[in-house]
């Protein structure tokens, strides 16, 4: 997961991938997938350098925002799916109330 300084430097480097694929496409008539074969992927290899971790798709990074999901699972460890969660979807360990 990254921090929202960290995924704002990764989601522009995704939005310029796009648009050289869009651009690649355009000149050479290339499928979608030859395409993203065929251009380099910096958000993806920003996001491997700063965490370890090689995504799917370059698409991957509009998903790793920290602060996109709950805390920490207390029994588990996952994060919950939202801030507001009051369950965790992995184990369905509950809350208490306030």
């Amino acid at each position: 997961m990254l921090s929202d300084e960290e995924h704002a430097d990764v989601v522009r480097d995704a939005h310029e991938t796009i648009d050289a694929v869009m651009a690649y496409r355009a000149k050479t008539g290339a499928s979608l997938d030859e395409a993203q074969k065929a251009l380099p992927h910096p958000s993806a290899d920003r996001y491997h350098k700063l965490t370890g971790f090689k995504l799917w798709t370059a698409y991957d990074v509009f998903y790793v925002r920290r602060s996109d999901y709950g805390r920490d699972c207390p029994d588990c460890g996952k994060p919950y799916r939202t801030p507001k969660a009051k369950f965790c979807a992995e184990c369905g360990h509950g809350l208490p109330a306030k």
